[in-house]
């Protein structure tokens, strides 16, 4: 059955910088009722972060442009029309942006779209206030494992992680990262994963994630390398695209000292992360 864009079920999927969200949006994708697309950052980029900006927010031909961008980075100027017009009105660009969102899929035997870009954790209650029927992935992976990613992801990348970011900056940037998810515990159109999970129970955690999205779970789902490279631009070179290998990365033991190590653990270790676990 062919479907319009408004046949789709739309689903984000979020978290914290280096906690998975790569490797699950390729799992995803390799099922062939999911489309998705490179990270779009429409959101991110174009409304402020901090809720009281945006009552003072005008979004024109700077935020329009960022969109555009976007859209010839991935071939796909024919949607230019669809790009949100001017607005003072949050809201309303959101519901644009969704819009244009829809249109991007180009299979047609596609009955979901999956949007991956981790920041816009941040604006999750606004688009669930908007588009209440849209769907919520929440990865979650442990401190210590997301601190050792982004620091050396950072330092290897400065450019595209607002600078190379200190221990103790990576540390704060996840716990405030684990406070949002927090927000939408208990709510019906959220779903919420471990990466641990995905890495040690793979077969049971897929299983679970594709019941909540309403899919069968396929075994060509473990084979996604191939959706890794299609979902990425050729500069993201901190993204993993050569394995369809499903493992921990053991970079936290491998790139701190001792003292260092230490350190982390005594401040991610109180976070308790299993108020996340669904019942599987």
């Amino acid at each position: 059955m062919k479907n319009s864009k408004s046949d789709r079920q739309r689903v984000f999927l979020v978290g914290s910088a280096r906690s998975g969200t790569t490797l699950l949006q390729s799992i995803l994708a390799s099922q062939p009722k999911i489309t998705s697309f490179p990270e779009t950052h429409f959101f991110r980029g174009t409304i402020p972060k901090i809720s009281f900006l945006r009552w003072i927010k005008f979004y024109g031909e700077n935020e329009q442009n960022f969109i555009k961008d976007y859209l010839h980075r991935i071939d796909r100027t024919d949607l230019n029309h669809l790009v949100p017009n001017p607005t003072l009105f949050t809201k309303k660009w959101i519901n644009g942006i969704i819009d244009l969102i829809d249109a991007l899929p180009t299979n047609p035997e596609s009955t979901i779209w999956v949007e991956k870009t981790p920041m816009h954790l941040y604006f999750v209650s606004l688009i669930d206030e908007v588009r209440s029927d849209t769907k919520f992935i929440h990865i979650i992976r442990d401190g210590k494992d997301v601190v050792a990613s982004l620091f050396e992801a950072s330092r290897n990348n400065p450019e595209s992680f607002d600078g190379s970011q200190s221990i103790q900056k990576c540390i704060f940037r996840w716990k405030i990262d684990i406070q949002v998810h927090k927000i939408h515990l208990d709510k019906e159109n959220h779903f919420f994963i471990f990466y641990k999970d995905i890495i040690n129970e793979t077969d049971n955690a897929l299983k679970q994630l594709c019941k909540f999205l309403g899919i069968d779970y396929l075994d060509q789902m473990k084979s996604f390398s191939k959706k890794t490279r299609e979902l990425k631009f050729e500069d993201e070179t901190w993204k993993p695209d050569q394995s369809d290998e499903i493992r921990e990365s053991h970079k936290f033991d491998r790139i701190f000292s001792d003292e260092e190590k230490a350190q982390i653990r005594s401040q991610v270790n109180s976070v308790d992360l299993d108020i996340f676990r669904n019942s599987f």
